[in-house]
């Protein structure tokens, strides 16, 4: 035998667990927009710094090719170059989380 409450009170509950599913898929689907909205970003942020890079390269293979670098200027800027590049390849690390775990 069912009572009249016991009824109300299973259909409410299942009302309830709709609800909460509705609730919880339309965070989740707002949580998972948020997150590749993020990475996209951090990869356009990514592709400047490169092109950014390229430009500059391209520019000092110019200069390069005519001849206006002395044997010191070419070092001295290979080694800023290398030293620009270092902080690039951290920051990207970090910012990927590969620095988890570091002391």
């Amino acid at each position: 035998m069912y009572s009249i409450h016991g009824e109300r009170g299973i259909q409410l509950t299942g009302q309830l667990i709709n609800l909460l599913t509705i609730v919880v898929g339309i965070a989740a689907a707002y949580f998972l927009t948020i997150q590749s909205l993020k990475t996209e970003l951090e990869t356009k942020a990514e592709g400047a710094v490169v092109e950014v890079l390229d430009k500059k390269l391209a520019g000092f293979e110019v200069i390069l090719k005519e001849g206006v670098v002395g044997r010191e200027q070419f070092f001295r800027f290979s080694k800023d170059i290398e030293a620009r590049l270092t902080r690039i390849e951290q920051y990207l690390k970090d910012q990927s989380g590969e620095h988890i775990g570091r002391p």
